[in-house]
């Protein structure tokens, strides 16, 4: 049993150093976002997915370890069963359960953590989302003229090529 907790231990700091990485990324993201540079954007779009695919990782193998230690303590003692889960079935439990069943406050300081960093990521994320937003709509505002520009001139020139450079 001991095993299986420094294991999710272990799993839950790694997530947590994931976490402050993808928070990272997304603060310079937004930086990146207000001064237009498109190339940075990219690459740290690119950056992004990769880290979401190893916290992806991190989370299943979380889970994992979650299973085989409530499948271990069902079989070691049967009486915690309903205390854990109330229910006579396996299933993930939170940290708190951990920590009230490990007597590992560690778990919860993790907790209040990856809590707390939750909860700035996804304000984080949500003004990255408004800066896309905002900037999507002045391109096609700009397309929208440039189009408006080109289709009069070509009705009344009707001669010559309208060339466009996509990215």
């Amino acid at each position: 049993m001991k095993k299986y907790v420094a294991d999710i231990k272990k799993v839950l700091l790694s997530q947590l150093q994931g976490y402050r990485s993808l928070f990272s990324l997304l603060t310079r993201e937004r930086e990146s976002l207000v001064d237009f540079n498109e190339q940075a954007v990219e690459q740290l779009s690119k950056e992004k997915d990769t880290l979401i695919l190893k916290l992806r990782l991190l989370e299943d193998e979380r889970i994992r370890l979650v299973k085989r230690l409530t499948n271990e303590i069902y079989l070691r003692s049967p009486e915690l069963k309903e205390q854990i889960t109330g229910s006579s079935t396996p299933a993930d439990f939170n940290l708190a359960k951990l920590a009230e069943l490990t007597a590992d406050n560690e778990f919860m300081e993790i907790r209040a953590s990856l809590k707390s960093l939750l909860q700035s990521l996804d304000e984080l994320n949500s003004f990255n989302r408004v800066l896309i937003d905002r900037s999507l709509s002045y391109v096609r505002n700009n397309l929208n003229l440039l189009n408006s520009l080109g289709s009069a001139q070509l009705k009344k020139d009707k001669t010559g090529m309208f060339l466009t450079r996509e990215a």
